[in-house]
């Protein structure tokens, strides 16, 4: 009934450790691993158990190799995820207003879905995590360039605690997509403030293993927030839209001059 059992290969638990380093953001996509001799050095093995280790890790989707180089971390469902937003939203052209409010409602009911099985899974190491991203944005709350991305970094770490890799891709990807129209919430006057007050009580609603008040929560910070990206989308609308009539026909930007006789 029952095979032998085998003992665990070396280089399965060298590729385990990598890819949590990976998820957890210790290597970003687009980075470099550590050279193989390094890898050698510091899990103690031989050359081939991690360079097996590495050809587990591409053919995960997580690595490239390539000869004579270092390992590169890539993410190719984030990838896809973001290049199908970018040709969904040309596509949407001049109706790109209700593009932007379909993903609204889609990351919605991602981050509530995210927000209330994290409650239900997390671990105690999952807690810490969550609350040094909630720290880091907090600390951040008056720098202009640096709270996004600890806003940002604490949404993704509420996704890795679903231990779901799908919503991990999918919310890396939007959340990337809609960076780029947040860059302007640091001119309105405490709104990083009220944003970190509503990553409080999220994180104190998974810390303390109450799905529905997490879900509650992170609703209510969704909320508000899409209300501010509309805005500042129009915003960035306009402006676009202006800078080409602008360009097409710049009317009186320029002195006429008389047409000689």
């Amino acid at each position: 009934m029952f095979a032998p059992v085998q003992r665990r290969k070396l280089f399965h638990g060298i590729s385990h450790q990598i890819a949590d380093a990976i998820r957890d953001g210790a290597y970003a996509r687009g980075s470099e691993l550590p050279s193989e001799r390094d890898l050698m050095r510091s899990f103690a093995v031989g050359r081939p158990a991690v360079r097996e280790a590495l050809l587990i890790l591409e053919a995960q989707g997580l690595i490239s190799i390539q000869h004579g180089r270092r390992a590169r971390v890539i993410n190719l469902p984030m990838q896809g995820i973001a290049n199908w937003l970018e040709l969904s939203a040309q596509r949407a052209g001049a109706d790109s207003s209700r593009f932007v409010e379909d993903l609204k409602e889609m990351r919605l009911a991602l981050e509530v879905a995210m927000a209330t099985r994290a409650a239900e899974v997390a671990t105690g190491r999952d807690k810490a995590k969550l609350n040094a991203a909630l720290e880091t944005n907090r600390l951040a709350i008056s720098s202009r360039g640096e709270y996004l991305q600890t806003d940002i970094a604490f949404h993704r770490a509420i996704a890795a605690i679903t231990g779901n890799a799908i919503f991990e891709e999918m919310a890396a990807a939007i959340l990337e997509w809609l960076a780029r129209f947040r860059t302007d919430t640091v001119h309105v006057i405490g709104a990083n403030l009220l944003s970190h007050d509503e990553h409080v009580a999220i994180a104190k609603a998974i810390v303390a293993r109450d799905p529905v008040r997490a879900a509650q929560a992170m609703r209510h910070h969704q909320l508000r927030t899409h209300t501010l990206y509309g805005q500042l989308i129009a915003q960035h609308g306009a402006k676009k839209k202006s800078a080409s009539v602008n360009a097409a026909d710049p009317g009186e930007t320029k002195p006429r001059t008389r047409k000689s006789k």
